[in-house]
């Protein structure tokens, strides 16, 4: 879908492709070779090469650190007097009992509100259904929960509308919601997986179907 988005708006998508030079003069670039002999001509090349936890100063004072800083539910590390935050923490996630490194605005937020009810002494555990978004022209994308390890997703509208939800399945649970222009249905699975709760397939399949009746 966004492939074809993209490329409605003009932009030209090479898939598959191997990148074996980049040339210039007087400091410039000029073009972009592939490997196939194919040339593109470029005023600028931007290279996407992900993103490394800075644990330097948490690895100096001692900290347990692998692909990130450890952190407990609380988010404490390895000293408990030290808390951590953000996309440097390294955590087992609650909501599908990975460990991992949310790289998110949300989960920063999410995670700093835990460190500071830990901080004074409340300790409320993180517990929050992940949750990203991306605007993409006039196109919004709102992605709820986790569909890493899914068997299954469920279309639920029709793309030609560029208004639609994809429901990822893992078995039977939904495990996460991809929602094109439907805010509110957003909204409502993050009420969803929250609470526990999952349509049947054949449920989140039917556009006439109430997901709202699902919640107590």
């Amino acid at each position: 879908y966004y492939l074809d988005l993209h490329r409605s708006k003009g932009v030209e998508i090479i898939c598959k492709a191997q990148l074996c030079g980049i040339h210039g003069e007087n400091g410039k670039v000029r073009e972009v070779k592939l490997a196939d002999g194919t040339s593109c001509e470029a005023d600028l090349v931007i290279v996407g090469i992900g993103a490394s936890a800075n644990t330097a100063l948490a690895q100096q004072a001692g900290l347990d650190c692998d692909d990130g800083i450890l952190v407990d539910a609380h988010c404490r590390s390895s000293d408990r007097h030290i808390l951590a935050a953000g996309d440097c923490t390294r955590f087992i996630h609650p909501f599908n009992g990975q460990t991992l490194r949310l790289e998110s605005v949300q989960n920063a937020i999410d995670q700093a509100r835990t460190v500071a009810s830990s901080i004074t002494g409340k300790n409320r555990p993180y517990d929050v259904v992940p949750w990203f978004w991306s605007d993409q022209y006039e196109i919004k994308l709102q992605m709820v929960g986790l569909s890493q390890g899914c068997d299954a997703r469920i279309l639920r509208g029709e793309m030609a509308g560029n208004a639609f939800s994809l429901y990822h399945f893992n078995g039977e649970r939904l495990r996460a919601i991809d929602c094109i222009n439907r805010p509110g249905e957003a909204i409502l699975g993050r009420r969803l997986l929250a609470a526990g709760l999952s349509p049947t397939r054949e449920q989140a399949a039917d556009p006439g179907f109430d997901l709202k009746s699902l919640m107590p």
